[in-house]
């Protein structure tokens, strides 16, 4: 012993278990999923940022989902004022952070609750994906590559930021399957009733997950089987020489399944009974779920420009009767054209194998609201991705069965059956997300056996070999390395299957002509934007004309050249660019033109159209990009005071004229007529339209003008003095705030969950 050794300190003896512990923390993270994730929800937060998307200004199933969601917040009733009877669940899990936010007084932060929600369902999604893989396939390699194709593919990013059923559905979806392959490895029957649970959950935000109970009853009697022919393969005995398992098995072995096959089908309908039995009672008809099935089978059937009158049509009629009449009548199509169905069924399905944000991006007419341009680059890495993991899927699936034949079939029919719905009734690109995650999770176990060297290959001759060359032999080696003779059919199979998949979806589109003259168009089209927001609008007319003569038909193109030519006082000019009903700017764009002209009469239907069915905050837009003529008063109403305002409800009117409701924190920017003088003052026609006296907060530009008290009652004409410094501008940027309150908690019988403050009708400078 060396006695001459310095003594150790005696709190660094006490530090090293803690660090030591430390150390045995940080070494058991799994580090690559870790970063996966936390990916994942950077991108996603991202996203939210870009996106315009709000549910609050949207008639299509999101605002719907709000509505519901946001009525069931406030009054706790959950109520089916739409033309179907939806799956509940995701609006129940919405209604939860609206709900919140209303407990925290900040009704404003409900969707942004929502969103962040979803993100962190996102991220769950993720790490399920990653353990289902990983137990599916017995690989870490799979499993990371599925859990990355799910936090970094576009659509999945895309999710958190809109307020649709899919995000939840397969987070759920996933959970389900990670629970059944639990359950195939240990036999523990609390994972298949928690599997029987999270698909009936499933099946309450989207309806058609219930009658997949039939394919884990396949799945079950499969796996029963599987287990017999392995256990007679193997030549497993028992004491007295004769095989321990018979084809069909022992009897007490399958009466464990029929037990297990009773217990999922019990934990499943345990969940979705009780909405059936409330859907029982409110509308005395067997209704397990939803009646979205019944109705769109009928208007997919029947012609598509009798659409909007059949859907009107069932409006009119009581809830109770709109699935059985809407049934009737697609019974009625296919007895009469008993093929209807697979007439169009061939150009469905091509429709199903194209490159979704090349669509997206350079093939649609318009963008539609949504943040395509800032997020291009993720969106088109993401195509590149997706066909990456639909060609190693299409490969996996086509080879054998090691994951077992029993999880194999299964995988099998949830595709045959989500192929099935989507081709009876239509293509969205969000009901494609089941297709594309199952065959990502293929995709993934493809990609990482390829990754895989073979350990023969991987041990160097000598033990001087040079890394670098033994790199490059391994990797092509494992790439490039000829099957077995007993895997050539599969082999066959699986170029088959590649070769037919690039065929639908190089054949769908002339995708190097679409990106090169799309790019022509964007690179126009940017060129235009800040030619237009620096104010030179010859520049920018200049610009969005060359993005239109690279894609004529793009509707965003023709809306900017619009607002560039009003912009220089053609307004006749603007307004020819342009059509009624092509898109929700362009018909914002066209009514403005013609409100600027002084027609009046023609802007007002397609300016509250616009403001109705926008999907994002028209108003922030309008004041963003519309170039309003001069004035020094305005009156709120309904559609023609856009391009002034922002941070307010719908125009209204009522025994006094048109007006607003302040919604909490709004904003009116007047490009003023003349200078502003120095004795000018603000005047607000205002009432408070509750019982007490609301105080409304004032600031022009960074100069605050103090709190206004607005009375109850009448409408009256309040009077705020602009300060001196403020004299000779040629523009007031008015802020206003006011607290909120919501009719329907507030008002006796009133159904109106909108957050209100106070009602304003003019704003005038003088």
């Amino acid at each position: 012993m060396n006695t001459n050794a310095p003594p150790v300190p005696l709190r660094a003896r006490a530090a090293h278990p803690a660090t030591a512990a430390w150390r045995a923390v940080l070494a058991g993270i799994n580090w690559p999923l870790l970063l996966i994730v936390a990916a994942g929800v950077a991108l996603r937060l991202w996203f939210i940022g870009a996106s315009p998307l709000d549910p609050r200004f949207s008639t299509a199933d999101d605002g719907d989902y709000y509505r519901r969601a946001l009525r069931l917040a406030i009054t706790g009733a959950y109520v089916d004022d739409s033309w179907l009877i939806r799956p509940p669940l995701h609006v129940f899990f919405f209604a939860f952070w609206l709900r919140l936010a209303l407990v925290l007084g900040r009704p404003t932060l409900g969707v942004l609750l929502i969103e962040l929600a979803q993100t962190a369902l996102g991220a769950l999604t993720i790490v399920l994906g990653w353990a289902a893989a990983r137990r599916l396939f017995t690989s870490v390699r799979a499993g990371l590559l599925f859990a990355a194709f799910l936090a970094l593919w576009y659509p999945f990013v895309e999710q958190p930021s809109v307020l649709f059923s899919e995000l939840l559905y397969l987070c759920l979806f996933m959970l389900h399957l990670w629970l059944l392959l639990r359950f195939d490895a240990n036999q523990r029957r609390r994972d298949l009733a928690l599997s029987g649970v999270a698909l009936g959950a499933a099946a309450l935000t989207r309806s058609p997950a219930l009658y997949s109970i039939a394919f884990v009853v396949l799945w079950l009697l499969a796996r029963r089987i599987s287990t017999n022919s392995q256990a007679l393969s193997t030549g497993r005995v028992d004491a007295t020489g004769s095989a321990r398992f018979s084809v069909l098995g022992a009897t007490s072995a399958w009466r464990s399944v029929l037990g297990s096959v009773v217990l999922f089908v019990a934990c499943t309908l345990a969940v979705v009974l009780p909405w059936t039995a409330r859907n029982y009672v409110l509308y005395r008809q067997v209704i397990p779920v939803d009646t979205l099935g019944q109705i769109n089978l009928w208007l997919d059937l029947d012609a598509v420009d009798q659409r909007e009158a059949h859907i009107n049509q069932l409006r009119a009629m009581p809830q109770a009767e709109r699935a059985g009449y809407a049934l009737g009548q697609a019974r009625a199509i296919l007895a009469a054209d008993p093929l209807r169905p697979l007439r169009p069924m061939w150009d469905t399905f091509r429709h199903i194998w194209k490159a979704q944000f090349i669509e997206d991006y350079f093939v649609k007419r318009s963008f539609f609201t949504r943040a395509l341009r800032p997020t291009a680059a993720l969106g088109l890495a993401g195509d590149l991705l997706w066909l990456v993991f639909c060609v190693a899927g299409l490969i996996g699936l086509a080879r054998p069965a090691r994951e077992g034949w029993h999880n194999r079939l299964f995988v099998l029919a949830w595709l045959a059956y989500s192929f099935f719905t989507v081709l009876i009734f239509h293509v969205e690109p969000r009901y494609l997300l089941p297709i594309w995650t199952l065959v990502g999770l293929y995709g993934a176990w493809a990609l990482a056996s390829r990754l895989q060297p073979r350990r023969r290959l991987a041990e160097p001759s000598t033990k001087h070999q040079a890394p670098s060359s033994s790199g490059r032999f391994v990797v092509l080696g494992a790439w490039f390395s000829l099957p077995a003779l007993k895997d050539w059919p599969y082999t066959l199979v699986q170029a088959l299957l590649v070769i037919a998949f690039l065929w639908l979806v190089l054949s769908y589109r002339d995708y190097p002509a679409i990106i090169a003259s799309g790019v022509a168009r964007e690179r126009a089209m940017i060129v235009g934007d800040r030619a237009y927001t620096a104010g030179d609008y010859a520049a920018a007319e200049q610009a969005y004309r060359a993005a239109l003569v690279a894609q004529p038909e793009f509707i965003d193109a023709r809306t900017s050249l619009a607002l560039a030519l009003a912009a220089q006082g053609d307004y006749v000019a603007g307004r020819a660019q342009l059509k009624s009903n092509e898109s929700r700017r362009s018909d914002l764009v066209l009514g403005a033109l013609a409100r600027d002209a002084g027609d009046l009469a023609a802007a007002q239907a397609p300016l509250a159209r616009a403001e109705g069915r926008a999907g994002e905050d028209m108003q922030r837009w309008a004041l963003e990009w519309l170039r309003p003529p001069a004035t020094n008063q305005l009156a709120l109403s309904a559609g023609l005071d856009l391009g002034y305002i922002s941070g307010f409800a719908g125009g209204e009117s009522g025994p006094e004229g048109s007006f607003r409701w302040l919604a909490g924190e709004g904003r009116v920017l007047l490009p003023l007529a003349r200078p502003l003088a120095a004795d000018s003052s603000l005047l607000l026609r205002m009432t408070s339209g509750r019982p007490l006296a609301v105080p409304l907060t004032v600031w022009a530009g960074s100069h605050q003008l103090g709190q206004v008290i607005v009375e109850s009652g009448q409408w009256r004409v309040y009077r705020v003095p602009l300060p001196a410094a403020l004299a000779g501008q040629r523009s007031i940027d008015i802020r206003l705030s006011a607290p909120t309150f919501v009719p329907a908690r507030e008002i006796a019988g009133s159904d109106d969950a909108r957050m209100l403050s106070l009602m304003i009708s003019q704003v005038r400078v003088q």
